[in-house]
């Protein structure tokens, strides 16, 4: 797939990509001048994704309230949910 630039230095992004990526008019794009190739990602709103976040917190600390995990590690949850730790000797998963 490809896409001219203009003399304005503009590019379509293809709708095929638009459509996988979610992307809808409006949209910011961040581009990485450090990458040795062209790489766009969405920007992200910072204040909204600490809202999100937070809100996100909130609700996992409460519906999380008395449970064994609730003061448990990342780790440690995924440890459980495998049955044990990775270097566990445990044959039964």
């Amino acid at each position: 797939m490809t896409a001219t630039i203009t003399s304005k230095g503009q590019i379509t992004i293809p709708l095929g990509i638009r459509r996988r990526l979610g992307l809808k008019t409006g949209d910011q794009l961040e581009f990485d001048e450090g990458a040795p190739i062209l790489v766009a990602r969405r920007a992200v709103d910072r204040q909204q994704w600490r809202a999100t976040m937070g809100a996100w917190q909130k609700a996992s600390a409460k519906a999380l309230k008395g449970h064994p995990w609730a003061a448990a590690s990342s780790a440690a949850i995924i440890d459980d949910l495998r049955g044990g730790a990775a270097n566990d000797k445990r044959t039964s998963r």
